[in-house]
């Protein structure tokens, strides 16, 4: 016998009575959902640490190191897309993991950075030098305490309202099919 589906924040539990031998927990709020049934406790436990995780949860600040920024590199020569990465680095909050990258695909547009999230809005700016990289800094720090990676426009550096090259959508997990 089905249970039903219980979702609560994205996620969904569908045991059947016979393999959830716990439906004696309720949720933390009180509310039961589903037709009044209890939650089973590996999914109030699985709800604890998504939540406990997305606290712990950094973003991600892409820097492409091998862009040359339209200008020709000789060899042994540090490129603009690194002397960008090594000056963010500086000053990076903590709640910032920079990643070097070898390529963001955004060559025409000089140095370029990505920022990334769990659950958020991603975006790409270009445009950029190691003489941007406070703003940078200043642009990932308020992205990080956006919950959902929009930062308004007026608390945006002015590079980062003029050089965005893409914004895209946080990525939706689709529930598995109804059996």
């Amino acid at each position: 016998m089905r249970v039903g589906k219980v979702e609560i924040e994205g996620k969904t539990c569908s045991a059947s009575r016979e393999t959830c031998q716990r439906r004696d927990l309720r949720p933390a709020d009180g509310v039961l959902r589903d037709g009044n049934e209890p939650l089973c406790l590996w999914f109030v436990r699985l709800i604890a640490s998504a939540k406990t995780s997305r606290r712990a949860m950094t973003v991600t600040l892409h820097v492409c190191i091998t862009c040359r920024a339209g200008q020709p590199v000789r060899e042994g020569e540090i490129t603009p897309g690194a002397r960008l990465h090594r000056a963010i680095l500086a000053g990076v909050p903590e709640d910032v993991h920079v990643v070097p990258v070898e390529c963001l695909s955004a060559c025409s547009q000089g140095c370029s950075v990505a920022l990334s999230a769990p659950g958020r809005w991603s975006y790409v700016y270009g445009r950029l030098s190691d003489v941007n990289a406070p703003d940078v800094i200043a642009g990932a720090a308020a992205y990080a305490a956006a919950p959902d990676g929009i930062v308004p426009w007026r608390s945006r550096p002015e590079i980062f309202r003029k050089q965005s090259l893409a914004r895209i959508p946080p990525i939706t997990i689709l529930p598995e099919p109804a059996e």
